[in-house]
């Protein structure tokens, strides 16, 4: 089938599962993944380009980055930073250690647990990130802080990803490992000396035309992005970190309204390809263990984090009052 015939007949299948989700008062978002189970090979068999899919779908995960990154002051980290890293870092140790353990127990092997135990800690930031801006809660305190969250996960999964492509290299793992970090920092400390002294005087120029500055936003976000990737960091880093840079140009809220409607439509095909490859085989088999794990996040994971934000002072009593004095 030819790829614009594809990608039409999914999007009016989108939109019809969306127009009941609206009719149920249900997220949008739900209607989009069970348009990719629809469409995908256990139903309807009719995504087959899968490739250009998979590219809109991380043009979507960038922009929507970017454009969190554009609302990320260094104001936004001092307030958040502290509360974000304690809790994450915390929740990560006992998430991993308490799932692996559970792993052990049900009867897999140590290999299959660690790996059962890593995803079980992180959660999905397109999804989280998703939901914060569909409801305009990106700005608010809890929203900072979940936001925070999400950015020490993804730092947490690079060092991690480093550490795992280190152990192939010929010359050991250190000389690997510190090399790729050294030359991460080198680049953020290049990429923050451009956004920070020249980008700014440039600015005034590139926003005198509404089209420029569009194209300029475009291509800052994506070419940082991709050089990210193909340095071996995380594309998404390199897109929320292009958006930081921008975060204090007296242009970021226009260039974020620009980019909104691009943003929600390569999302909206994110979320069709996440759904289309879900696998389904051995479901009935692992039936258990699927409603344990399920439990175990849905039960322990807040309650480690209220634990912990309720020792840093963060309590659900907190009134809007305490809300403003914590954001002064």
């Amino acid at each position: 089938m030819e790829p614009f015939i594809e990608i039409s007949i999914i999007v009016g299948v989108t939109l019809l599962l969306a127009g009941v989700a609206r009719l149920l008062k249900q997220p949008l978002i739900i209607s989009y993944i069970f348009s990719g189970i629809l469409v995908g090979p256990y139903f309807l068999n009719l995504l087959e380009s899968y490739e250009i899919i998979d590219a809109l779908s991380k043009m979507g995960i960038t922009l929507l980055l970017f454009i969190v990154g554009l609302g990320l002051s260094p104001k936004v980290i001092k307030e958040v930073g502290k509360v974000s890293i304690i809790t994450r870092v915390g929740q990560v140790l006992f998430t991993s250690i308490l799932g692996f353990l559970i792993g052990i127990a049900l009867g897999f092997d140590y290999f299959v647990s660690i790996f059962i135990a890593i995803a079980l800690t992180f959660s999905s930031t397109i999804i989280i990130m998703k939901l914060l801006t569909d409801r305009g809660d990106t700005e608010t305190l809890y929203g900072k802080i979940a936001i925070g969250f999400l950015i020490t996960q993804d730092l947490i999964v690079m060092l991690m990803m480093l550490i795992i492509s280190a152990f192939p290299k010929e010359g050991g793992i250190e000389s690997n490992f510190f090399t790729t970090i050294l030359m991460g920092v080198a680049l953020v400390i290049v990429l923050l000396f451009v956004g920070f002294k020249i980008l700014p005087k440039l600015m005034d120029f590139i926003s005198k035309s509404q089209e420029y500055l569009l194209i300029f936003s475009l291509g800052w976000c994506f070419v940082l992005s991709a050089g990210f990737h193909l340095l071996g960091f995380s594309m998404e880093i390199g897109a929320l970190l292009a958006g930081f840079i921008l975060a204090a140009s007296p242009y970021r809220f226009e260039i974020s309204s620009k980019l909104r409607i691009l943003r929600d439509f390569f999302l909206v095909l994110f979320f069709i390809h996440l759904g289309s490859q879900l696998m389904f085989g051995n479901i009935g088999n692992l039936i258990i263990p699927i409603i344990v794990f399920s439990l175990f996040i849905l039960i322990g994971n807040p309650l480690v984090v209220i634990t912990l934000m309720g020792l840093l002072g963060y309590t659900k009593k907190m009134d809007l009052w305490q809300d403003l004095q914590l954001l002064k």
